[in-house]
C-alpha cells in the first residue's frame, strides 16, 4: 500500500475535509483506514463511487494520520488535484 503518496501530494485529512474535496471535484485518490466506523466507510465510498474517484485502504488510522505528517489518527485522507 503505498501511502508515501500522500507524503509527496497535496492532499487533506478527515472526513469532513475529504467529503467537502470530493463533492467539488478536487480530489484525485482517497485513503480510508480499515478501522474506519462503517457508517462512514459507506458515507465516503458511496460518494468516491458516485464522483469515479479511486479507494485505497490503509493498514490503520494511526498508519494513515502518519501518512499525512498529522500528529492524531485520521480515518481519510485525499491527495488533491493541483
Amino acid at each position: 500500500m503505498p501511502l508515501n503518496e500522500l507524503a509527496q501530494s497535496t492532499r487533506c485529512a478527515g472526513a469532513n475535509s475529504v467529503l467537502r474535496k470530493i463533492a467539488r471535484g478536487e480530489a484525485v485518490k482517497i485513503f480510508l483506514a480499515a478501522d474506519t466506523d462503517a457508517k462512514l466507510k459507506d458515507k465516503i465510498n458511496l460518494a468516491a463511487r458516485e464522483s469515479n474517484i479511486p479507494v485505497e485502504i490503509a493498514e490503520d488510522s494511526q498508519q494513515l494520520g502518519r501518512a499525512c505528517a498529522v500528529p492524531r489518527k485520521t480515518a481519510v485522507a485525499a491527495i488533491l488535484k493541483w
